[in-house]
């Protein structure tokens, strides 16, 4: 579905990401965990379409979309939730959601299935749909961020630190949510998380971001904290 080839992406001269590869199949969840100011949030950018790729590749099912910029490759389903949501607090939760079904050709039809399922994922939205934004909790604000996402309905979605902020109630709501997503739907998701416990959880396999450079555990191999640990922070 994805993969991404020696990048090298930062923002105009600054570069961040330093010959990172990823791959992420069909369906598959896979997670990014790493320290702040790692390059985790500019790496699900450079995927999007939003900071500058200087050099490398990106692929969505096999085809190139470097030269491409991030609303086409919305169009070619991917969904971006950004960190910090990035809801727009006039909009009421019905419009908000409607709008991320903005390209899809029969949008008239699709939309009404895909707001049905939203509902269906997240209750407290439906019990706010007329509402504005401006008025909903973090929580309830991130359950807005992601069902957006998925009324474009994306082939692949990025999900920028779902969980911060976020009460322990609203941030289980939220976790519980990607786990049926994952469960009931083939969409591939690539997920940056802060919590490791909630990346071990979700996803089948995950890298270690630290100072632009990636790292994959071995498949199969279970890393201990401590090894985590010291991928995540570096050696002293």
């Amino acid at each position: 579905m994805l993969e991404l080839a020696g990048v090298t992406s930062g923002y105009r001269a600054v570069r961040v990401l330093r010959d990172v590869s990823v791959k992420v199949e069909a369906g598959e969840f896979v997670g990014v965990i790493g320290p702040n100011g790692a390059g985790k949030s500019t790496l699900l950018r450079t995927i999007a379409g939003s900071c500058t790729l200087q050099a490398g590749d990106v692929r969505l099912a096999g085809q190139s979309i470097v030269r491409l910029m991030d609303h086409e490759r919305a169009t070619l389903g991917i969904a971006h939730v950004p960190e910090g949501r990035r809801i727009w607090p006039s909009l009421t939760v019905e419009e908000t959601l409607m709008l991320g079904a903005w390209r899809l050709p029969d949008r008239k039809v699709e939309a009404t299935a895909l707001l049905a399922y939203v509902m269906e994922l997240f209750p407290r939205l439906k019990e706010r749909l007329h509402q504005r934004a401006a008025v909903l909790s973090g929580g309830e604000q991130q359950m807005l961020a992601i069902g957006r996402a998925l009324m474009s309905k994306p082939r692949l979605i990025l999900v920028d630190e779902p969980s911060t902020g976020l009460a322990p109630l609203m941030m289980e709501i939220v976790i519980e949510a990607l786990r049926r997503l994952r469960q009931d739907s083939h969409i591939a998701m690539l997920l940056v998380e802060q919590r490791i416990q909630n990346v071990l959880d979700l996803c089948s396999r995950f890298y270690i971001l630290n100072r632009g450079v990636l790292l994959e555990p071995t498949p199969g191999v279970r890393l201990t904290r401590a090894e985590i640990e010291t991928a995540y922070f570096g050696e002293n």
